[in-house]
């Protein structure tokens, strides 16, 4: 009897011990998100109440929606993020009184993943700190559509939902904090502005005037800089071709042969790589003869030499981006390929208003300019580089991920554009359907 109460009581011990670790495991990450999670983001609109709510409903912003990755997106270490799996994320907003004309948003983003503990029962959904680029993106979405809304032209919903409504979701994040319309304004005791009712006319058209000489500031600045970066990428395409201007040979195939004589049966000296360059001494017949180290000659088939046209980045599809930044991280996802391996992430986001149905094409077409030069990127750096990972912003976005091995075999000549493609990851695939299909 003795050993079975004893028995009994190290079970229960041990069960207990268990419980109390799960719990200040939840403490723990509850303590870290509010320390860490972005005071919610506020805009002020010149537009009444009614019609706010009813642009928010139309861009279907309540929902909880899928996100296609975590960094960029939010406050966390990357030891964390190698944790955290399948984020998703939901807004919450509150729409502030100002006045008949005025409305002020208040925006912050809750952000949830399934947190993978080594322990299979401590694993659980958390909530993971936003760093306020959600919200910011919500509110410029929000005020193109209302600028367009009386034009009658159509805004895309704040994100891509979910591929499935049975997706497996945080039961917390599906709480919505949705006025009704035409309910009472919600009371706020912390409201940055006054209500207009406290302020003197002329200050409220000051005001006003002043917030329109900023958005059109904002607007002429962005403009100037989408010129600048055309301008950029010009030059740089001018500076490309000038290479063939000044009788240089560019190899464009990997492994080409450089012979003794201009025949194939003559002796190879050597083999280049893509992108090698040498002089140019003389063309014969479809043969160059090339100049090398010390007065050593070569010859070699012209077909194996890049042609003005050829770099990647000729194609005006890629003046539609611009690579905000880059990181080189453990990969996150799922996709078995590069699950685990460290990747080159390149986060995108577009660099003029396209067209929806042009959307997808465009995203593909950087895609593959992008794995190129990470792949060139990559051969130069001095970290473990596997493969290279697109994470496009915006209203369509999604993830394009390709391993440096494939990349390599692709550029080289020895995989076809379709074979490549098809050994890509595109999550999800809608993003990028429009150009998969061509």
């Amino acid at each position: 009897m003795m050993l079975r109460k004893s028995w009994k009581s190290h079970t229960f011990g041990r069960a207990l011990m268990l419980l109390r670790a799960a719990i200040l495991l939840a403490i723990a990450l509850g303590s870290a998100v509010a320390a860490q999670q972005a005071p919610p983001t506020e805009r002020l609109y010149n537009h009444p109440q009614v019609e706010i709510q009813k642009a928010i409903e139309q861009m279907q912003a309540y929902d909880t929606q899928r996100l296609p990755a975590l960094a960029g997106f939010v406050n966390a270490g990357a030891t964390l993020l190698d944790h955290l799996q399948n984020p998703r994320f939901q807004l919450h907003i509150d729409l502030v009184f100002q006045g008949a004309s005025q409305t002020v948003v208040r925006v912050s983003a809750k952000i949830t993943a399934w947190y993978e503990d080594p322990g299979p029962s401590r694993s659980q959904y958390t909530v993971v700190p936003s760093n306020g680029r959600l919200e910011e993106d919500f509110l410029d979405r929000l005020s193109m559509k209302l600028e367009t809304g009386a034009s009658g032209q159509q805004v895309a919903p704040f994100a891509d939902p979910p591929s499935s409504p049975t997706a497996s979701v945080d039961p917390e994040s599906t709480d919505t904090k949705r006025p009704p319309t035409g309910a009472a304004p919600p009371k706020d005791t912390n409201r940055l502005n006054p209500p207009a009712a406290a302020v003197p006319s002329n200050s409220a058209g000051a005001l006003a005037g002043q917030i329109s000489a900023l958005r059109a500031e904002r607007e002429a600045l962005e403009q100037n800089e989408r010129k600048l970066q055309q301008q950029i990428s010009e030059l740089q395409s001018a500076s490309r071709r000038e290479v063939y201007l000044k009788n240089m040979a560019v190899i464009r195939t990997a492994q080409t042969p450089l012979f003794e004589q201009n025949q194939e049966t003559s002796k190879v000296l050597f083999r280049a790589d893509p992108d090698d360059e040498f002089p140019i001494l003389e063309v014969r017949s479809g043969w160059v003869r090339v100049g090398l180290e010390k007065g050593v000659e070569a010859w070699l088939r012209s077909s194996q030499l890049r042609q003005p046209a050829d770099p990647p980045d000729s194609d005006p599809a890629v003046l539609n981006f611009n690579a905000a930044n880059e990181e080189v991280k453990t990969f996150g996802g799922d996709w078995t390929q590069l699950k685990g391996k460290t990747a080159l992430y390149v986060f995108a986001q577009p660099a003029r208003q396209l067209p929806a149905a042009a959307l997808g094409q465009n995203q593909l077409k950087f895609a593959q300019y992008t794995f190129v030069e990470g792949f060139r990127a990559a051969t130069h750096s001095q970290q473990q580089i596997d493969g290279v990972v697109v994470v496009f912003l915006g209203q369509k976005g999604g993830v394009a991920a390709a391993t440096l091995a494939d990349i390599r075999r692709w550029h080289e000549g020895y995989l076809t554009d379709k074979l490549f493609l098809d050994r890509c990851s595109f999550d999800p695939v809608d993003s990028f359907r429009d150009g998969l299909r061509r």
